[in-house]
């Protein structure tokens, strides 16, 4: 499972994601990914390389499942479940996800590089 939170405070304009997360497939423990780009290769390949708290050892040396979880879900925060296995966007564009507000639905879209924004990935390639 694929998460991006931001903080609970619901203002008029939403605001940015504060953190990427992914949690364990073996003891379900949510660990934070450093990067946007690193949150993308995860969530790109999940289905086929499920994601261990091991893999965090590349950027933060000794974690394993026996160690504390990074982050828990709990009130103060505002979820967001991102889809899995969806290919990263060219180079240049940016896949971002639109919070609508608390309780209500969300989407993603694509940002060319012009600012131009799209829906799908369908569009992306026309």
């Amino acid at each position: 499972m694929l998460t991006r939170y931001t903080p609970r405070v619901m203002p008029k304009v939403l605001p940015s994601v504060g953190a990427f997360t992914v949690q364990c497939a073996k003891c379900f423990k949510w660990r934070l990914i450093p990067t946007k780009q690193k949150y993308e290769e995860i969530r790109e390949h999940i289905l086929e390389r499920p994601f261990y708290c091991e893999s965090v050892q590349e950027w933060r040396p000794n974690v394993s499942c026996d160690d504390p979880e990074d982050i828990s879900q709990d009130t103060g925060r505002l979820w967001a479940i991102d889809k899995p296995n969806i290919a990263q966007p060219p180079p240049g564009w940016q896949r971002l996800l639109h919070i609508r507000g608390e309780g209500s639905t969300k989407f993603a879209y694509y940002m060319a590089p012009s600012g131009k924004k799209l829906r799908s990935i369908v569009e992306v390639h026309k």
